[in-house]
């Protein structure tokens, strides 16, 4: 198997961390969970991301003021944001507030870890002039 990419898991829900933990065993995808805005900013710091996964219900901050400052950290991550409800508006805002995709509960596999590898392929083109990521090659 391929190294493990982390992917940071910004939820306050339970059901969130264990749903995405079972759909990525056997996967080269590692979720690092933070469950409010704060612990959200520390890790991707930390945490060389390609991917990272925000719950729009996040403690601690309105999503539309949380993304801009995740997707500005030094690795450029894809965030994808989590959500209830799925709708153009909804996903529109998101892209003009510099967000990825959007990911609907309840979770399924195929869809996850496609949108999953989609955002990777992104991340590792840097485009637009990403910076070089860590991780070299999908599996």
């Amino acid at each position: 198997m391929s190294p493990a990419i982390p992917v940071l898991l910004g939820s306050g829900r339970d059901d969130d961390c264990l749903t995405l933990q079972a759909l990525f065993q056997g996967t080269q995808w590692t979720p690092i969970r933070a469950g409010n805005w704060s612990d959200m900013f520390k890790l991707v710091r930390q945490v060389d991301a390609p991917v990272v996964l925000c719950d729009r219900d996040l403690p601690g901050l309105e999503w539309q003021k949380g993304i801009p400052r995740l997707v500005s950290a030094s690795s450029t991550p894809c965030l994808i944001l989590l959500s209830d409800v799925s709708d153009p508006y909804l996903w529109d805002e998101l892209v003009q507030h510099g967000g990825f995709d959007l990911l609907t509960r309840p979770f399924q596999r195929e869809g996850v870890l496609a949108m999953l590898d989609f955002a990777y392929t992104h991340w590792k083109t840097r485009w637009p002039s990403r910076p070089n990521g860590r991780f070299e090659a999908l599996a």
